[in-house]
């Protein structure tokens, strides 16, 4: 596991989504999104995916997590249907940039929160997210890019 780890000013963003329950069929929710996002000209070489997680997985059963699949925007925009909109605030986190194997976000996650306790740090009451940098069928050791975010107090 690839990992740095450090305290972020995050900047506001702006993420088009589809909620999903459970850990089962979360493709579907990403494969929605993108068939709304493709035909509106979203998706581009700089295509930021992510998920926020409403729920814990120490707390509710993988089956009951929601969680959202999202895609960052650059600007505003129109939804309907089961696609929303969602503004994470600026703010503070502990960011953990990782480049893993997909079956590896439960324990990339888990080391993340480990740390945040043992460095004396608190999460918000926001919900922690994580923002992908590349497509993981695309990296030669198909492995995800990507930044996992807890809002700190």
């Amino acid at each position: 596991m690839i990992t740095n780890i450090e305290i972020k000013e995050m900047p506001k963003t702006d993420w088009a989504f589809v909620t999903h329950i459970g850990v089962e069929g979360l493709d579907a929710a990403y494969g929605k999104l993108l068939q709304w996002a493709i035909p509106k000209g979203l998706v581009g070489n700089d295509l930021k995916m992510g998920r926020i997680y409403h729920d814990s997985f120490k707390i509710t059963d993988p089956a009951k997590v929601r969680m959202s699949a999202c895609v960052l925007l650059q600007e505003p925009i129109q939804t309907n249907g089961e696609i929303g909109l969602v503004s994470i605030p600026k703010g503070k986190c502990i960011v953990g940039h990782f480049e893993i194997p997909p079956h590896e976000f439960g324990k990339s996650w888990q080391s993340l929160f480990i740390w945040m306790k043992e460095n004396g740090y608190a999460k918000a009451d926001q919900n922690p997210y994580e923002i992908m940098h590349n497509d993981f069928n695309e990296h030669p050791e198909k492995k995800c890019i990507v930044d996992l975010c807890i809002p700190i107090e």
